[in-house]
């Protein structure tokens, strides 16, 4: 009996050249399966990495150096609670009254290591007395505005130095007030000076 294609045995050299190509489609698969698995390591990786937060040094806060002069108009946004009314034009100009307290503020950014001088500039006096007797007080020390010649110009004595840069605020103090409705007029409102600048510059 003949041996059938299926059943014939194949010979040594047929088994030989079937044994090395599937050791080839082994190989090649193993590395298939190892790029892969490269490829997967690298992804995971690159995962880890963008999990991470990485902690960064915030940026050198700019130095912007204080100034040494400081000037302040009527015509400029003057809070009531400061102790200023509304705006008023006279001949000379933009002016504030002062009111209805004693006590008028400001505040400003100003550098402090040398003496400053003050410089006010009134529109009127309100009553008299205040020519001689206005103050301006900074870091709790009082110096007297002293009137300069005939006009409604007062100057402080040198303010002295301050250590740090925080911000300096003062307080004009207007001794003495009026009412126009005392003198028979329709203004009700209690004055004390009528302000129109106020300048801050080096001794």
């Amino acid at each position: 009996m003949m041996p059938t294609p299926d059943t014939a045995a194949e010979s040594p050299h047929q088994v030989t050249a079937d044994l090395a190509a599937l050791r080839a489609e082994v190989a090649e698969l193993r590395a298939r399966l190892e790029a892969h698995e490269r490829i997967l390591q690298i992804r995971a990786a690159a995962g880890e990495a963008a999990d991470l937060v990485v902690p960064t040094m915030p940026p050198p806060a700019a130095h912007h150096p204080l100034a040494t002069e400081f000037d302040i108009t009527a015509d400029q946004l003057l809070p009531v609670h400061d102790g200023f009314y509304q705006l008023e034009w006279g001949t000379e100009g933009a002016f504030r009254w002062t009111g209805p307290g004693q006590d008028v503020h400001f505040e400003a950014w100003l550098d402090r290591s040398a003496p400053l001088v003050a410089t006010l500039h009134l529109f009127h006096f309100g009553t008299p007395a205040n020519a001689k007797e206005l103050t301006l007080e900074v870091d709790g020390a009082t110096y007297a505005l002293a009137r300069q010649g005939t006009d409604k110009l007062l100057r402080s004595d040198p303010i002295a130095p301050r250590a740090g840069d925080g911000p300096t605020r003062m307080t004009l103090r207007v001794p003495h007030l009026h009412s126009p409705a005392a003198r028979g007029q329709a203004d009700r409102r209690t004055l004390g000076v009528a302000f129109q600048r106020l300048s801050i510059e080096p001794a």
